[in-house]
């Protein structure tokens, strides 16, 4: 028994030897693309966030118009059909948005407050979906697996989830995967027809507020970016909702 196990174990260390090989001759990009989306919803779902309190769902109105709101956005290009995403509100204070594996989007109810227009959610959500569309994610988990605590979680004594999960909560992206991410998302505005002038108001504004030092820290703002919104042109930009429509969602997850 002890032999199988120390077989098993073996096995694996050839394994990441040669994924090691194939990051050194290629990049990370190409093996997250190998990976089936089938195999990241699963991974997906074996390392979910735990969010217990913080799920918002019962707000069945705003809900609607959250989805209404991702519905604009996705699905689009021809790629939308090779990923699939489940976006949803959550009660918590920090100004952030974030994707984990799997095309899970979560929006922090500090966001949707801070926020001063649907428009900029639509920014914001748009930004998401294409880093779920490039999997960076993916790219981000295999980068991981390679660091010493994501071997020990790999490797380890299969108590782990939590340490996979807390990654994800934390993740940066590269600054080839933030422009890759704004210029996807301004791509996806473009073609939804909404106004690209909430990304750019969103972004600017919280360079100069300390409340979102945590969404900037994972989502680096700058003048590049600020300035990549006028290569893309919104012609006839289409309201996203009414004003009423926004009080509702801009309300979700508050006590009442």
């Amino acid at each position: 028994m002890k032999d199988h196990a120390s077989k098993t174990k073996g096995l694996l260390w050839v394994g990441v030897a040669i994924v090691i090989g194939v990051i050194c001759a290629y990049g990370l990009s190409p093996l997250a693309h190998a990976i089936p989306w089938s195999w990241e919803k699963k991974m997906g779902t074996a390392f979910s966030i735990d969010l217990p309190g913080q799920e918002c769902r019962a707000n069945v109105q705003a809900e609607a118009l959250l989805q209404k709101l991702v519905t604009r956005l996705y699905p689009l290009e021809p790629q939308d059909g090779d990923f699939s995403i489940d976006v949803q509100v959550v009660k918590n204070a920090q100004v952030n948005a974030y994707a984990t594996l799997g095309g899970n989007i979560y929006i922090n109810s500090g966001l949707l407050k801070q926020a001063q227009s649907p428009d900029e959610i639509a920014g914001v959500l748009a930004h998401e979906i294409t880093h779920v569309a490039h999997r960076h994610i993916m790219e981000g988990a295999i980068e991981h697996a390679f660091t010493s605590a994501g071997l020990h979680a790999l490797l380890g004594d299969g108590s782990s989830m939590a340490e996979w999960s807390n990654y994800f909560l934390k993740m940066d992206f590269s600054r080839r995967q933030e422009a890759q991410a704004d210029e996807g998302g301004l791509q996806r505005l473009q073609k939804a027809h909404i106004d690209n002038k909430g990304f750019k108001d969103f972004f600017a504004r919280m360079e100069e507020t300390t409340a979102a030092e945590q969404f900037l820290s994972d989502h680096p703002a700058n003048s590049a970016r600020i300035a990549m919104v006028d290569q893309y042109p919104v012609q006839n930009p289409q309201p996203v909702m009414t004003p009423d429509e926004w009080k509702v969602l801009k309300s979700y997850c508050t006590d009442r």
